[in-house]
């Protein structure tokens, strides 16, 4: 049966209060998961499962497949879809930001994968969920609006750099795999998609800090005042009395200008000016910076 004649079939349609649209090309879906490569053992989470088309087909490739849909209407369909495999998904039926994904990264026999067809208004949220819950995780892969692209891969210094490229930038890089048309959806959204690949980087530390929820924290403070000298970032972020000396140590050393900004230091650089910093981040709530 197909894809459309399943979703009439159980009344099915797409909610735009949580910017679903439906993915029905399998031309797309196959291309999805002969970039995912999946091996039998590899563990899945799947963010956003929608009708369960994709997560059917993942399923059919391991036995390890945990999917999250916030959307409990398609529990009927996802039974149907999954009656006739020899290991079905554990769906949760849940918001995939509340969900605690630190049970799922252990015990693994094999890979760590992600994949999320995400809506535009949660992208920035659900990636930086998945990096700190997943830190583990040998390859994601995410279905974005393509001006999303821009956020992702944002220079120091440009409009588009923030946290998400920050965070992304030391967790590792990332690779566009293609672009996917809105015809491949329905209904058709207004802008084309991307399928974009996270590659984690080999440098353990840099993926721990990036998922350190304390850095993140530090990062969304300081580019509140993005604009501002990094000096002058800091002390509007902090009242607790961040010493100077501390903070020209760090310029000094780096060879960076004393009136350098907030926003043209690079993912490496915040990781460096944060482990400077230290205990005297005395605002994070009691959080210590190991």
């Amino acid at each position: 049966m197909s894809y459309l004649a399943l979703l009439q079939e159980f009344d099915l349609r797409p909610k735009h209060s949580l910017g679903q649209v439906f993915l029905i090309n399998d031309n797309v879906i196959e291309r999805i998961l002969s970039i995912l490569d999946l091996k039998p053992g590899d563990r899945v989470v799947e963010l956003g499962a929608g009708p369960g088309f994709i997560t059917k087909r993942l399923a059919e490739l391991t036995d390890d497949v945990v999917a999250v849909e916030i959307d409990s209407k398609f529990q009927p369909l996802h039974e149907r879809l999954f009656s006739t495999l020899c290991v079905k998904p554990q769906v949760l039926y849940e918001d995939a930001l509340k969900v605690d994904f630190g049970a799922y990264v252990h015990d693994l026999r094999g890979r760590l994968i992600v994949f999320g067809n995400l809506p535009y208004y949660l992208t920035t949220d659900l990636i930086l969920h998945a990096v700190c819950q997943m830190p583990n995780m040998a390859h994601a892969l995410f279905m974005v609006e393509q001006d999303v692209l821009e956020r992702l891969t944002a220079s120091p210094g440009s409009k588009k750099y923030g946290v998400l490229a920050i965070v992304t930038g030391l967790f590792g890089h990332w690779r566009l795999e293609r672009t996917v048309s809105r015809h491949a959806f329905i209904p058709k959204p207004h802008v084309t998609s991307a399928l974009v690949s996270l590659i984690p980087s080999d440098d353990e530390l840099h993926r721990m800090r990036a998922a350190d929820p304390v850095f993140l924290r530090f990062l969304t403070d300081i580019f509140r005042y993005r604009r501002k000298t990094l000096a002058n970032a800091i002390k509007s972020s902090y009242d607790c009395g961040i010493g100077s000396e501390v903070l020209e140590r760090f310029l000094t050393d780096r060879g960076l200008r004393r009136d350098i900004r907030a926003e043209q230091l690079t993912p490496h650089q915040f990781k460096g000016l944060f482990e400077s910093l230290g205990q005297v981040i005395c605002h994070l709530n009691g959080n210590s910076v190991s």
